[in-house]
């Protein structure tokens, strides 16, 4: 089980470094929803500071177990807080849908490794 736990461990991280690029890039889809959402302009590098330093824990919680579920357990906080975003502003489902697949992934990966 340890091994299925690394491997989603790294899928999340590289999910999460992807996300973070975008944020940090200013994309044009990633603003939009900020706005759409009430954060003010710049908000989104915050997140994606969030989300690398994320990745760098689930990293390093390969080596030292308990910084990688650390990491998830502030990964599934990000995520519900995504959702619950979303959903207070009545986003769509398919808005809604890349946070609440990343909040079941890191849900996921977190049960995984509690039973590692």
């Amino acid at each position: 089980m340890l091994v299925i736990f690394d491997i989603l461990s790294v899928v999340l991280a590289v999910i999460c470094l992807g996300s973070a690029f975008m944020d940090f890039k200013g994309h044009p889809q990633v603003l939009e929803v900020m706005e759409r959402l009430g954060y003010k302009p710049g908000f989104q590098r915050t997140l994606g500071l969030i989300k690398i330093l994320a990745a760098v824990g689930l990293l390093i919680g390969l080596g030292v177990h308990y910084l990688g579920d650390v990491a998830l357990v502030g990964l599934v906080v990000y995520f519900f807080l995504a959702v619950r975003a979303h959903r207070k502003v009545e986003d769509s489902r398919q808005d809604t849908l890349p946070a609440t697949l990343l909040l079941a992934l890191s849900g996921l990966t977190l049960v995984v490794g509690l039973l590692s």
